[in-house]
């Protein structure tokens, strides 16, 4: 599937979104194993987002968006964030 510029652009934003949580979620292992097991849940929930966007299931990344919590949600850029809410049906 061609993706267009903008969206490209925007998951390489989330992908550097991912990969901050991961680093962080490393960075915590070993010394705060609730904080290391939440950065890497969120990781785990932006890629799901991601895969999503990038299969073109861009209703499903909507869905999957939609229950995320506020902070982790804000990870995700604010054009992806509503062209994925449109799809889904919900207003952002």
């Amino acid at each position: 599937m061609t993706m267009p510029k903008s969206i490209q652009r925007d998951l390489d934003k989330l992908d550097q979104a991912i990969a901050r949580s991961r680093r962080m979620a490393a960075f915590h292992d070993g010394d705060d194993d609730y904080l290391a097991e939440a950065y890497e849940q969120d990781a785990d929930d932006l890629q799901a987002v991601r895969d999503a966007v990038a299969r073109g299931e861009l209703a499903e990344a909507g869905r999957l968006a939609y229950g995320l919590d506020t902070y982790v949600r804000d990870e995700i850029p604010a054009r992806l964030f509503n062209l994925i809410m449109k799809a889904n049906g919900t207003n952002s």
